[in-house]
């Protein structure tokens, strides 16, 4: 059970998450935590994230045998009371770990883990908001990792936003590859809605507001290393237009697949970016 249980964690997305909290933590403070702290911080990030997909699977069951047959899940690879397993150890581990550094540390990452699990009870059948609300999810490490140093700042809000706004139209995409299931499940989509050229449409103008940001940090003097965050943030804001291009041009199922696993690897180096342009030490 032990392997599928992490392939349901999604396990590159929530390692994602794990090291966001400590971009966070470094935009914050302008430092890296102690190591166990650290440690402590990233696990969280990644068991909370791990509870969301598990839970999501669970509740996508229907979804998946048409979208994705080939998941632990719906293939068969695990069961449905060992996939409830798995989210449960994910859960307590998560909550328990973040309880360790304070109450605020445990309150971020409770209203995270429940928006997860509203998510995949409810939310994404809403469409839009349900979109919002992963958008929140990817987001949040940032507001754990400040808090997490206790030093709370407002450039917090501009690299939260480039964050939201990439990972909100990256979220609509995704509905662009799964219109089949979705329209089969009554799931609103933007993509279900309205069309895939106008979820295209929304996703590249976030895709664009994100970009537009992006340059903030630079022009308010917020960077300990302005010149590696701007080459490093030139490359994905470059990715960011190209695939707002390609997505536009061709909104079709293959297409938003290739895009969304695009998307990540430049959402990861704009992680980088934000950690390495903010660091002290370099």
């Amino acid at each position: 059970m032990f392997v599928p249980c992490l392939r349901m964690a999604r396990v590159v997305n929530s390692l994602m998450v794990g090291f966001a909290v400590l971009v966070g933590a470094v935009i914050a403070s302008g430092g890296i935590p102690g190591l166990t702290r650290s440690i402590d911080a990233f696990l969280v990030g990644f068991l909370i994230s791990a509870s969301a997909m598990v839970v999501n699977d669970i509740f996508d069951l229907e979804i998946d045998r048409v979208n994705a047959p080939w998941r632990p899940l719906p293939s068969g690879q695990i069961s449905l009371k060992g996939a409830w397993a798995c989210f449960t150890v994910y859960s307590v581990a998560g909550l328990a770990l973040s309880a360790l550094t304070g109450i605020a540390t445990f309150m971020i990452a409770l209203i995270a883990w429940a928006v997860g699990v509203v998510y995949s009870w409810k939310g994404k059948r809403l469409g839009f908001p349900g979109n919002a609300m992963v958008a929140f999810s990817v987001s949040v490490p940032l507001l754990y990792g400040a808090a997490l140093t206790g030093s709370w700042d407002w450039r917090i809000a501009v690299y939260w936003f480039m964050i939201f706004s990439s990972a909100l139209a990256r979220e609509i995409v995704k509905g662009i590859a799964d219109v089949e299931g979705d329209r089969f499940a009554g799931v609103r989509t933007i993509a279900v809605s309205f069309g895939e050229r106008k979820a295209a449409l929304v996703a590249a103008l976030l895709y664009m507001a994100a970009v537009a940001v992006s340059p903030l940090p630079l022009i308010l003097g917020l960077l300990e290393n302005p010149l590696v965050y701007a080459a490093l943030v030139a490359i994905v804001d470059a990715g960011f237009v190209y695939d707002s291009y390609r997505i536009i041009k061709e909104p079709t199922r293959d297409e938003a697949l290739r895009h969304k696993t695009r998307v990540l690897a430049y959402m990861l180096l704009g992680l980088i970016a934000f950690i390495a342009g903010g660091l002290e030490v370099l």
